[in-house]
């Protein structure tokens, strides 16, 4: 009877290890472009909203896809009158729904009855919130859309992962991966 015990005492135990080791570390990518070859060239990052032409918070994300857009050979510009391309940023935040994560439920064996043990330290009635940055890039000189992506996560609000200032950086890494990437088929890219 102690081994039987002490057998679902540790798989339990694994159980209850391995939840605590995932972490939802990825971003769903979706991108679009004609599968031509992108020409780099210069690049000047403006927000989709033009009131947040000259906020600071925007400048701030937006350089995340400004370092990441460098990465991939283009370099950034600080006037549009000197890009070739023009790209359009996106930023949005959602709320979702409250959900109940009770985690995993194992059962032990205790004598002649199971008893039901909660394993996981999931959060509990969460809500959670999505951040979403959008990017379309065009030509300056004709106005042609050449390439347009999104990537977005969904993290428990109040986690550093919902907040702007982990999330920008990251999906910005994310949307960049594998610059053009694969148009039209929404992946999940490691962050």
């Amino acid at each position: 009877m102690r081994n039987r015990i002490l057998a679902a005492a540790s798989v339990v135990l694994m159980i209850a290890l391995s939840a605590c080791g995932r972490n939802n570390i990825y971003a769903d990518v979706a991108r679009f472009h004609t599968n031509q070859p992108i020409n780099r060239g210069t690049l000047f990052i403006q927000p989709a909203d033009p009131a947040l032409a000259n906020n600071l918070e925007f400048r701030t994300h937006s350089e995340s896809v400004a370092v990441e857009m460098r990465r991939q050979g283009f370099q950034t510009v600080p006037a549009a009158a000197q890009a070739q391309y023009i790209a359009t940023l996106d930023i949005t935040q959602t709320d979702g729904t409250t959900i109940t994560r009770p985690g995993m439920t194992v059962a032990v064996p205790v004598g002649p009855t199971m008893i039901a043990t909660p394993v996981g330290r999931g959060p509990r009635n969460s809500t959670e919130r999505t951040t979403t940055i959008g990017v379309q890039i065009k030509r300056q000189a004709d106005g042609t859309q050449i390439w347009e992506g999104r990537a977005s996560k969904t993290a428990s609000a109040g986690s550093e992962q919902a907040t702007l200032t982990w999330a920008v950086p990251a999906l910005s890494g994310a949307l960049f991966n594998d610059f053009p990437g694969t148009p039209g088929v929404t992946q999940q890219v490691r962050l």
